[in-house]
C-alpha cells in the first residue's frame, strides 16, 4: 500500500483527548494515555501507581533541575498497557523512506504511529515556544509527534500545543519532515512506535496484583511540600523562565499524579471515604499548582506566606489520606472487581 492524494486517517482519531489536565506527563506518555482511552473506558487503571514517590519528584526537579515533563512517571507504563490489553511495539529509529512506507497500512489498520523528533523544524512548535517563552537550550529539545493520518502530501498530526495543551488536529508538509531529516538525520523517528490492541479486556487479576505490590512499598513522610514552600522567594527571583523553577515543575507533578490517582480509585472497591478524600486533595494541589505559577510570574497579591501555609496543609491532608488509604486497603479482601459480571460494577 502506498500513500496518495486521499488522506488514510485512523477511525478514532476525534476520540483522542487529553487525559492530564495538569499537564504534567512527558509527551509520549500522554499521547499513549489519549489514544488508549479513547479505545477503552477501563484506562483510568492505568493510574494505580501515580502517587509514585515525592522523593523522586524532589530528585528530579531540585537534585537535576529536570522540568516536569522529563519526569519518568511511574504509570502508563508498558507492562500496565499490556495489562490494560494493548501492546506497545517499536520500529526503533528508522529512515524517512521506510517511516514513509510502514505509515499507510498501520494507519489503514487504525493504528496511530509514534516517532521523536527536534521540535524546532516544525512550524506550531515554534509558534508555541516563542509565545511561551521557552528558553533558547531547550528548542531543539525532540518531542514525540503523534501521526493520525497521513497522504502522499501530508501528515496529520494531533499535538497539544494549544494553550489548554489539548489534543488538535493539524497537517504539515512531507517537505518539513524531509528537509528536517536531511538536517539532523540521527534526531528524526526516533522509537517509532505503534499500539495494537490485544484480545480480551483487561486484566483485572493482573491489576489487583501489581495494586497491592504497590501498597506493600508505598511509605512517604510528603516533606517535599514544606521544601517548595520553603524555596519559594529564592526560585522567584533565580528561574529564568517560570516553568523552569523547582517549585513550579514540582507542584505540577504532584497535583496531575493526584488528580489521575483519584480518577483511578473511582473503578476500585475503596470506600467513599477514601476517594473523596483524593478528589479533594487533588482539587487543592491543581489550585495550589495555579497559585505558584501566578506567584513566580510576580502576581502582587499572592504572598509566600499564604502559600506556605496551604501547602502545609496539602501536606496534612495527602498524610490522612494516605494512612485511611492503606488501612482500608488491608482490610478489603478485593480491591478491584473480579470481572466475572463483564463489568466494573463496585
Amino acid at each position: 500500500m502506498a500513500l496518495t492524494d486521499r488522506m488514510i486517517r485512523i477511525p478514532d482519531a476525534d476520540r483522542i483527548r487529553t487525559q492530564d489536565p495538569n499537564n504534567h506527563l512527558h509527551c509520549r506518555k500522554s499521547q499513549l494515555l489519549a489514544h488508549v482511552a479513547g479505545r477503552t473506558p477501563h484506562s483510568d487503571l492505568l493510574m494505580y501507581r501515580a502517587l509514585g514517590s515525592t522523593s523522586a519528584v524532589y530528585r528530579h526537579c531540585y537534585l537535576r533541575g529536570r522540568d516536569r515533563w522529563a519526569f519518568e512517571a511511574p504509570y502508563v507504563t508498558e507492562d500496565d498497557l499490556r495489562l490494560l490489553g494493548f501492546d506497545l511495539l517499536s520500529a526503533g529509529t528508522v529512515d524517512v523512506d521506510r517511516f514513509a512506507a510502514g505509515l499507510p497500512e498501520l494507519l489503514a489498520a487504525g493504528r496511530p504511529v509514534l516517532f521523536y523528533a527536534p521540535r524546532h523544524h516544525f512550524p506550531h512548535w515554534v509558534e508555541f515556544m516563542d509565545r511561551v517563552g521557552t528558553v533558547a537550550r531547550e528548542r531543539r529539545l525532540l518531542h514525540s509527534f503523534l501521526v493520525a493520518g497521513a497522504s502522499g502530501s501530508e501528515v496529520l498530526l494531533l499535538d497539544n500545543t494549544t494553550d489548554d495543551h489539548e489534543y488538535v488536529p493539524l497537517t504539515v508538509g512531507w517537505d518539513v519532515l524531509r528537509e528536517g531529516y536531511a538536517r539532523e538525520p540521527e534526531r528524526w523517528f526516533v522509537d517509532c512506535s505503534t499500539v495494537v490492541p490485544r484480545p480480551g479486556g483487561p486484566d483485572l487479576d493482573g491489576f489487583e496484583s501489581a495494586y497491592r505490590a504497590f501498597l506493600a512499598r508505598f511509605r512517604d513522610g510528603f516533606r517535599i511540600y514544606d521544601l517548595i514552600g520553603e524555596n519559594l522567594a529564592a526560585e522567584r527571583a533565580a528561574a529564568d523562565a517560570v516553568y523552569r523553577a523547582p517549585g513550579v515543575n514540582s507542584i505540577a507533578l504532584l497535583a496531575g499524579s493526584r488528580t489521575l490517582f483519584a480518577r483511578f480509585l473511582a473503578l476500585t472497591r475503596h470506600g467513599e471515604q477514601v476517594r473523596a478524600g483524593y478528589a479533594d486533595l487533588a482539587q487543592l494541589a491543581t489550585a495550589l499548582s495555579d497559585r505558584i505559577n501566578a506567584f513566580h510570574a510576580g502576581a502582587p497579591a499572592l504572598t509566600a506566606d499564604r502559600i506556605r501555609d496551604d501547602l502545609a496543609e496539602l501536606r496534612r491532608r495527602e498524610q490522612r489520606a494516605a494512612a485511611l488509604l492503606t488501612a482500608e486497603a488491608a482490610r478489603l479482601p478485593r480491591l478491584l472487581p473480579d470481572g466475572g459480571g463483564g463489568g466494573f460494577d463496585r
